[in-house]
């Protein structure tokens, strides 16, 4: 401990905090030792101190009157730039999950992305679909099947020419919960789903979003988890043109440390003939695009200078990264694409057509697509998902009847010439699709 600072207090009964929570304290406390690298990359620290102040605050003050850890971004990049080991992101999660256990994280700005995490795990939006001996499956995850539906399921195509028995699975991992701190939620909504796959003899995911990776390689390390993009470079590329041009590659900063993915990106876009031009801070140092920890939504002001500072250190006008929620922060700024678009649609993407979907026709588009597997997927066994993960509906799980007017009345709004009673119609077929 340096010289002249305050005693860390010793753990007792009354204090506020768990015993994990107050190691994980003590332990930035003592080796922290306010360098400042981080702080020098990080909004949330300049304006609140190092890591090291920070927790023997929280410590002293017993978590009253403390800085609000939602107000970090969880993305980890003071982790990576600390020459000792030490992991600030870890403690600000558990600082979230201390706050939320005593009733002070419900805040009313996550409402929106509680339900929409909800929706994904739901009976309405979810279906697992496994062939016989399927032991193999693909998780696009919810920003990619709802922004690309044609995309991921010509990803899941051009994948079954490979490995027939493949499965695929439209679900949520819960990472808002995660990242929200609502660690009971999380780890039963999760624990379900690993344990379902591991009853039915999966021992292989395939994902596409890097935090649907992170989630399944943190807690499912019974499975193997592998980023899609690593076995899409092992494979011959989709038949499709091939483009020229520079782009600039964005690493999102949940894959930070997963240096295979990195790579494999970088492969595949080199494979479809584009030059890549690196950001000044990208692979283990990349910038957070904003939405990291849920932030923008209480903090909106912090999120734009995190894309501020980003946007500053392109050179191309036209972002490539391989996180549909990244694509989609940055494309109110520059021009952004999937590699999974100029994989299987170069030449639009490439002109700037792509399609991508945003706002509620995401949830439309994920049911199309769920209606699409049911149909063309021929599955040994099929579910569609009714645990709730809350105790006092858990013996009862039912379909939401409010959920299809919802998303009618939406969708009515945006194509305000669609008559209500058409989409009803459209949707209950949808629903009614035979497998």
């Amino acid at each position: 401990m340096n010289s002249g600072q305050p005693a860390i207090p010793v753990q007792t009964d009354e204090q506020p905090f768990p015993k994990a929570l107050h190691l994980r304290l003590t332990e930035v406390s003592v080796n922290c030792t306010g360098c400042g690298l981080c702080v020098r990359q990080c909004g949330f620290l300049q304006k609140h101190g190092t890591p090291q102040q920070l927790a023997r605050n929280y410590l002293l003050q017993q978590g009253s009157n403390c800085t609000d850890p939602f107000a970090c971004h969880l993305c980890g990049l003071c982790t990576a730039l600390c020459p000792h080991q030490v992991d600030p992101a870890g403690l600000f999660l558990a600082l979230r999950r201390a706050e939320f256990r005593q009733g002070r994280a419900e805040h009313p700005e996550y409402k929106g992305l509680r339900r929409y995490e909800r929706l994904g795990t739901s009976q309405r939006f979810s279906w697992h679909a496994l062939p016989q001996d399927c032991e193999t499956i693909f998780f696009p995850g919810c920003s990619l099947a709802g922004s690309r539906p044609e995309t991921t399921w010509k990803t899941f195509a051009h994948l079954r020419q490979t490995i027939p028995t493949i499965g695929i699975v439209l679900d949520c991992c819960t990472k808002p919960s995660h990242d929200l701190g609502d660690e009971d939620y999380f780890s039963a909504m999760f624990g379900e789903l690993k344990t379902y796959l591991l009853h039915q003899g999966i021992n292989q995911v395939l994902v596409a979003c890097p935090s649907c990776e992170r989630v399944f390689s943190t807690y499912a390390p019974e499975l193997t988890t592998r980023m899609v993009y690593e076995l899409l470079n092992e494979l011959p590329l989709p038949a499709a043109p091939s483009i020229t041009g520079t782009v600039d590659i964005h690493d999102p900063c949940v894959a930070r440390f997963n240096r295979s993915s990195q790579s494999a990106v970088r492969a595949l876009l080199g494979k479809k003939g584009l030059q890549l031009s690196e950001p000044a801070q990208s692979g283990k140092t990349t910038l957070c695009c904003g939405a990291g920890g849920a932030v923008s939504y209480r903090y909106p002001e912090r999120s734009a200078a995190w894309q501020d500072k980003h946007c500053q250190q392109l050179q191309t006008g036209h972002l490539v990264s391989y996180c549909a929620s990244c694509t989609q922060v940055f494309a109110a700024r520059t021009r952004s694409s999937h590699v999974l678009d100029l994989l299987f649609e170069p030449e639009l993407t490439s002109a700037g057509k792509a399609a991508v979907a945003k706002g509620p026709l995401t949830y439309w588009n994920r049911l199309r697509l769920k209606a699409r597997i049911r149909k063309n997927v021929a599955a040994a066994v099929t579910r569609e998902r009714t645990f709730s993960g809350r105790p006092q509906d858990a013996s009862r799980p039912r379909r939401s009847k409010a959920m299809p007017l919802l998303v009618l009345r939406q969708l009515t709004f945006i194509a305000g010439w669609t008559p209500l009673p058409l989409l009803y119609r459209k949707l209950k077929a949808l629903r009614n699709q035979p497998v």
